[in-house]
């Protein structure tokens, strides 16, 4: 008797170097500037996630620090094809930004980078139910004291499911430095794809104790589910970590994260809407196309306001005695190497925000004067 064996592999890219990684993934991260005028902002990171200028970001980037209203003037710079450290030409291919949606609970917003002429990079997502504690990963961003599209590198420590006490809310914790500025960057695997959406440090203790290297990202299964949720769908890919995972010892329920709970799909707008969505929890009444208000709705319950300064971590069933750690979206760290973990792996060229501002005034200030030369030229002739 003759016994044939059929076996299936399972092929998975060999991991990708931190320069491929960040040659491949670079050019799809963004530097964003939300502002109430030309002197006063906040800076963050995001992703752009379709060719036509799609972008994925942390909400707060956008909300007034004490309350739930938007900061109305979206400024969004692709990455040059060099970065040099120079401000005035690192943040010279700026581009209008426009909201399209936003939940604040989540922490998640769509961007619309408006005026583009060309097919743009794009970063795709990857499976976050396939992440394993011990995965390594990667971080883009733009780090306050740091340098623009900074790239550091890190591993999966932990999984928090339903953070803060908001149902699917679930988030990766990383020794990757993330820092603020780097709110709503990409945190990469292997293989370049995006496994989470950086959002969260912890650095300080209730009782003063300094606590390092606790960062969180917001899983792409929770994105993809809130993405789908506004009509908007996404292909996956696996990590590179996925097979082996599967063949490794012990319970594997011990290492992978909750799977986010599905939620419903429906066929993408062929015309987004010109207001943003703010998305509820349970929406009462179908959002509706109108321009931009500087104030958009407000939730049925508000839930406490999250600012770039501080968000606190208040998960229910903590245990009272022990101390809760103060939760800030990406502070400063002054260490170049952080200390038994995540290490900065592009140069640095530090920034402060408020030269940086300043600076970026000035060039739309000689923008505006190019522009009022041209027009009188014209004229005369």
């Amino acid at each position: 008797m003759q016994v044939i064996c059929l076996t299936v592999g399972l092929s998975v890219a060999p991991a990708a170097t931190p320069k491929e990684i960040y040659q491949q993934a670079g050019p799809a991260v963004v530097f964003i500037l939300a502002a109430d005028n030309s002197q006063t902002g906040s800076v963050g990171t995001g992703s752009i996630i379709r060719n036509d200028g799609l972008v994925i970001t942390n909400a707060h980037v956008f909300i007034k620090p004490g309350t739930t209203r938007l900061k109305k003037d979206v400024s969004v710079y692709l990455k040059p094809r060099r970065v040099t450290g120079n401000h005035k030409t690192d943040l010279s291919n700026r581009y209008r930004g426009r909201i399209l949606a936003y939940d604040i609970p989540l922490d998640l917003a769509l961007l619309q980078i408006e005026g583009v002429d060309r097919p743009l990079s794009r970063i795709e997502f990857a499976d976050s139910t396939d992440v394993v504690v011990g995965d390594q990963v990667y971080a883009i961003g733009h780090p306050e004291q740091g340098g623009l599209w900074s790239l550091t590198t890190g591993v999966i420590s932990a999984f928090r499911q339903n953070y803060g006490g908001v149902h699917g809310k679930n988030l990766f914790q990383t020794d990757a430095s993330i820092n603020r500025g780097n709110s709503g960057g990409p945190l990469l695997d292997t293989q370049g794809n995006m496994v989470g959406i950086n959002s969260l440090i912890a650095r300080k203790a209730a009782d003063g104790l300094t606590i390092t290297d606790v960062n969180y990202s917001i899983m792409s299964s929770v994105a993809l589910n809130w993405l789908a949720s506004i009509g908007y769908r996404f292909d996956t890919f696996r990590t590179a970590a996925a097979a082996p995972a599967a063949q490794g010892s012990g319970s594997p329920m011990d290492q992978q994260p909750l799977k986010a709970e599905p939620t419903p799909q429906t066929e993408p707008s062929p015309n987004p809407p010109e207001q943003p969505v703010e998305i509820l929890p349970k929406p009462s009444e179908p959002v509706k196309s109108a321009p931009v208000p500087e104030s958009p709705p407000k939730l049925e319950t508000p839930p406490p306001p999250i600012t770039p300064e501080k968000q606190l971590d208040s998960p229910p069933g903590s245990v009272p005695q022990q101390p809760t750690p103060e939760i800030s979206p990406p502070a400063d760290r002054k260490s170049s190497e952080a200390p038994g973990g995540g290490k900065i792996l592009t140069q640095k060229k530090p920034y402060k925000m408020s030269k940086l501002l300043r600076e970026m005034q000035e060039m739309e200030d000689m923008m505006e004067d190019m522009k009022g030369k041209i027009q009188r030229y014209k004229k005369s002739q």
